[in-house]
């Protein structure tokens, strides 16, 4: 697998609230192929970068809500949301009842400004709306935090009888 699938496979991973586990084998001499070495030299470099991401979160939020891969930090106040190559255009999120109190790009540290697009309907949060601009984009998965004013709260329409 190349270092994107890889990396891809872990976010998919890491959604769900699990641990990916890696069968690389080294030879009879012990040495490890440079083709898997350079792979996970590769990995290894996303995971530093978005170790905050990773290490001690827990499960992101169901699909319905953001089609993407993400997780949160244990205490459930930071959502991060995984985006996969290039953006056409927003990131989107709905039904996020919470204020952000501050959205940024995992790694490189530049701040972003999500927006509420649109009115509420039904009680139902607006969407919304986070621009990424592309030169803070990772080569393969990008990671964006947003920092919650408590626990995340989605809103779950009422179902009627």
């Amino acid at each position: 697998k190349t270092p994107y699938e890889i990396i891809r496979i872990l976010s998919d991973t890491l959604d769900m609230g699990g641990n990916l586990l890696l069968d690389i084998g080294p030879r009879a001499d012990g040495t490890i192929p440079k083709i898997e070495s350079d792979t996970l030299k590769q990995v290894g470099r996303w995971v530093k970068k978005n170790q905050e991401a990773i290490y001690g979160s827990v499960a992101g939020i169901p699909h319905d809500y953001y089609l993407g891969d993400s997780t949160l930090s244990k205490d459930r106040k930071t959502l991060y949301l995984f985006i996969d190559g290039k953006p056409n255009g927003a990131i989107l999120l709905k039904g996020l009842t919470n204020r952000v109190l501050r959205a940024r790009v995992v790694g490189n540290g530049t701040i972003l400004n999500p927006q509420r697009l649109g009115a509420t309907l039904g009680g139902a949060p607006a969407l919304l709306a986070i621009d990424v601009p592309d030169y803070t984009l990772d080569p393969d998965v990008t990671v964006i935090a947003l920092e919650l004013d408590g626990p995340i709260k989605l809103f779950h329409p009422q179902e009627k009888p």
